[in-house]
């Protein structure tokens, strides 16, 4: 795959897996083994209404802020600081119930997830201040912008916004950004085959 400029409305859009939303698939590893299911996704949804989380057995998630009033995870009946688009991505298990208390209107949120055993995924939160060469690690497999920013790849110079993620990186050293305004924020998401810890979120600035 080429790299490339994959549009928010570009996203395949899907219900949730309990019926009570809607997610658009950026990305996904459809399972090896087995009908259906996956080995690892990237997505992006909007949370509308508090509510139950899908339950997902054996998948560990990764979940981020991007746009609105943010919510209040209870997981397995423990209740999380508030996620809000100024925190750090947040780790949890997919077998776990959660419930999502909204903190007001829509929130537009990021999702990653793998299948625990098989695949490690990272999800880090960087904040670009200035123009740079932004660089790219061997196991990363898309970059999500949440903020107005020129980018340059082969010689094309592409405006990005909300929800436009950046694939086709196999290989890249890096590509140019430059930020539209004082800052841009983006999350950097590294999936790699299961040979140790299960997956974590980290914040850059």
């Amino acid at each position: 795959m080429s790299i490339r400029i994959q549009r928010f409305d570009e996203h395949l859009k899907m219900p949730w897996k309990n019926g009570l939303g809607i997610t658009r698939e950026v990305i996904s590893k459809p399972a090896l083994h087995g009908p259906g299911g996956f080995d690892w996704r990237i997505s992006l949804a909007t949370v509308g209404a508090s509510g139950p989380f899908s339950v997902f057995p054996g998948i560990d998630r990764t979940i981020a802020v991007l746009q609105g009033g943010g919510m209040r995870l209870t997981v397995d009946g423990h209740k999380e600081p508030p996620l809000t688009v100024g925190s750090m991505p947040f780790p949890f298990s997919g077998d776990a119930e959660v419930n999502a208390d909204c903190l007001g209107g829509e929130t537009l949120d990021l999702n990653v997830m793998s299948l625990r055993g098989r695949f490690v995924h990272r999800m880090t939160k960087v904040i670009v201040s200035d123009a740079q060469t932004f660089p790219v690690s061997g196991d990363m497999v898309a970059v999500v912008f949440r903020d107005d920013a020129l980018v340059t790849i082969d010689r094309m110079r592409l405006n990005v916004g909300l929800g436009d993620v950046l694939l086709g990186l196999e290989g890249r050293s890096g590509f140019e950004i430059e930020p539209q305004a004082s800052g841009s924020t983006l999350y950097t998401i590294a999936i790699r085959a299961s040979s140790g810890p299960t997956s974590h979120g980290e914040q850059l600035a």
